[in-house]
């Protein structure tokens, strides 16, 4: 009791006591989340599709190939193409240059284009390769081509306008660039965790590849979920069954939460960026729309596949007739069935356009029952490890006392562990619980150099012990008890261990940060939960055990 009552007063032991409650709390409150090698279910690895490429081409060519121009002339910012008869009043808005003037006299016309060079080499491979296209360096610019290109297809698209790639490495670069990869990351975390799918793990790999872990759903249900964003397109139905293209995704400026009405039917509101809107209002005229809205639907791609398809509100065909609308809803049914897709429906529109086109081009799945099994075997591991270690500390101290602060210190810092990653709602995996057993040996590696300080006395010389020391460790050679030493003796000794153990830690944590970035998911969890035993234990664990030890060796 005594003991309990000194221990009780003890900064350092009471904060250690209450992280240890604190974690269990943790454990009990959030849970622990097993990942895909433990829990079951399927992984992917996907591909950016897309290059960084330079190009050496141009800009008058390119109008006059796409105006079937005979001249081109560049005043200021501005570009004239001369054309022989008459120029489709739309030609130049397809062909991605708005606010063209087209001027008619006699049987030429001419089309003032106000663009930069760079524009117009970018409209013009957005509109032959039908992708997106980014201007992403300077001196010398460089285009994120964002689809499936090589270097050999895009001077074939650059030939018929006098272009090409230029020689040289740096000119082509298969892959897109970091920030892309980090918004398709973010529409790929944010899709996942609004269908449900908590602390998906998905990893970048040197800008080309992400992969990405799905514990618990099997790999048909994975490449559905994960390969099914793609590019969003709204179009609408002509005759016979034709349909044309009237806007994009990026035209879509916010989507609202799925509401439902009082009959139980339900629908996605929407908005259209102004330009959308007007976009919108001249397609569902030119198609009829707003005459007979049943007779042309409008429709919803996501990378080619239907995702919605239903007419004009007669209401709404009203208003087009009079003005461009901003305001939409998709009204998809009723029910848990409309309940869900409209659910569905909300993320494709919000989320569900990824900037680059990806392709899986690898994927696998480990069963539950394996996963279960792991989970049974790495128990047992641990169980072991501490077994182990017990029975090696006994064999070495031979005092009941010493080992069982050892491995109760060793037990709890395994719990401050899981008590954090519980909290961070992160997954444990093989990788992880491997990083824990690790930590249980280096850990006691410490305690015993804590340990052998306070019992040995470490390097200290015979001046600096007293008399007493000396006959107290010679009674302990002897076999009757393990010496006592003053207080001053027991805090040098202790400062001596602890800067050993600083040392050591500091080592550890610097050659896991590396494995923190380089990409590889069980690298990661693995050095996590190592720099994070470091920690915990350095901090907490460590400082309590060097009093605790101390107290009931009598040192302190």
């Amino acid at each position: 009791m005594s003991l309990l009552h000194d221990l009780s007063k003890d900064r350092r032991v009471v904060v250690y006591a209450a992280a240890v409650v604190l974690a269990l709390i943790f454990i009990a409150v959030f849970g622990l989340k097993f990942g895909l090698d433990l829990e079951g279910g399927s992984y992917l690895q996907l591909q950016l599709q897309g290059a960084v490429a330079q190009v050496d081409v141009s800009p008058e060519k390119i109008l006059e190939a796409q105006f079937h121009g005979t001249s081109v002339e560049k005043h200021g910012d501005s570009y004239f193409v001369t054309v022989q008869g008459k120029v489709d009043s739309t030609l130049a808005d397809d062909l991605g240059y708005s606010g063209a003037k087209i001027v008619e006299r006699d049987n030429t016309s001419k089309v003032t284009i106000i663009a930069a060079p760079e524009t117009v080499i970018t409209n013009y491979l957005k509109k032959s390769l039908d992708a997106d296209v980014k201007i992403v360096g300077v001196a010398p610019v460089k285009y994120e081509i964002r689809t499936n290109v090589s270097r050999d297809s895009l001077n074939a698209i650059l030939a018929p306008v006098g272009g090409s790639v230029p020689s040289g490495e740096d000119a082509f670069v298969e892959g897109v660039t970091a920030d892309t990869v980090d918004e398709t990351k973010k529409v790929l975390d944010s899709k996942l965790n609004r269908l449900g799918l908590q602390d998906i793990k998905v990893r970048i790999v040197d800008n080309k590849f992400i992969l990405i872990d799905l514990a618990g759903m099997d790999v048909a249900t994975a490449q559905d979920v994960v390969g099914k964003p793609g590019k969003f397109e709204i179009r609408i139905q002509t005759e016979n069954n034709q349909t044309v293209h009237v806007l994009y995704g990026d035209a879509v400026e916010s989507v609202d939460i799925p509401q439902g009405d009082r009959q139980g039917g339900w629908g996605v509101p929407f908005m259209l960026s102004e330009e959308g809107a007007k976009v919108f209002q001249k397609a569902a005229i030119d198609a009829g729309a707003t005459k007979d809205p049943d007779a042309h639907y409008i429709s919803m791609y996501l990378d080619k596949d239907e995702i919605f398809s239903a007419p004009l509100a007669a209401e709404l065909a009203g208003s087009l007739a009079k003005s461009p609308v901003r305001n939409l809803e998709a009204r998809v049914g009723s029910g848990d069935a409309g309940s869900q897709k409209a659910k569905e429906l909300y993320i494709h529109l919000r989320e569900g356009a990824l900037p680059v086109n990806v392709e899986i081009v690898g994927s696998g799945q480990v069963s539950a029952a394996l996963g279960k099994q792991f989970k049974v075997q790495m128990v047992i591991a641990g169980l072991i490890a501490l077994l182990a270690v017990a029975g090696m500390i006994f064999y070495r101290y031979r005092e009941k006392r010493v080992v069982l602060p050892m491995i109760t210190t060793s037990l709890s810092e395994v719990v401050m562990m899981l008590g954090i990653w519980s909290l961070a709602g992160w997954q444990l995996d093989l990788a992880s619980l491997a990083g824990i057993i690790m930590v249980i040996g280096t850990g006691v590696d410490q305690l015993v150099i804590i340990t052998d300080e306070l019992i040995r006395g470490g390097e200290a010389s015979a001046l600096e012990r007293s008399i007493k020391e000396r006959a107290a460790e010679a009674a302990a050679k002897a076999g009757t008890a393990i010496a006592p030493t003053s207080s001053k003796v027991y805090l040098g000794r202790l400062s001596r261990a602890f800067s050993i153990i600083l040392g050591a830690a500091a080592t550890t944590v610097v050659a896991m940060l590396p494995l923190l970035y380089m990409g590889f998911g069980a690298l990661t969890g693995f050095a996590l939960i190592i720099i994070l035993g470091v920690f915990l234990g350095v901090a907490i664990a460590r400082p309590a055990y060097g009093r605790i030890i101390g107290h009931i060796l009598g040192t302190s």
